[in-house]
């Protein structure tokens, strides 16, 4: 399942910069690529998985200052939403399916 979850993350971080080819500012794309990047590295190198969900507040940002001006960029964003937002809940759940069969092994 992790591998999986970091498959769904490239999956984000290939939505964020396929922004680039629909005109969208470049402030914007680099803010969606920050948020995916940090949301990744948070989620594979903090102890507490779920601190990786902290990457969406940028991308709301994203989908707050393009205001339906550009509807390819706000189908952009909500995808690299719901595809970052698997990934840290496939995470999670690669932790908990580790931690049970831990336990099954020692008792």
């Amino acid at each position: 399942m992790r591998q999986f979850s970091n498959t769904l993350f490239g999956l984000a971080l290939s939505s964020a910069l396929l922004m680039k080819s629909f005109a969208i500012q470049d402030e914007l794309v680099g803010l969606a690529v920050f948020s995916v990047l940090l949301s990744a590295i948070l989620t594979n190198f903090m102890w507490i998985r779920s601190i990786g969900i902290a990457g969406i507040s940028g991308l709301s940002l994203v989908y707050m200052k393009l205001g339906g001006s550009s509807l390819p960029g706000t189908i952009l964003t909500v995808i690299t939403a719901v595809l970052l937002s698997s990934a840290v809940l496939l995470a999670i759940f690669a932790d908990l399916s580790n931690s049970k069969q831990g336990e099954k092994k020692t008792g």
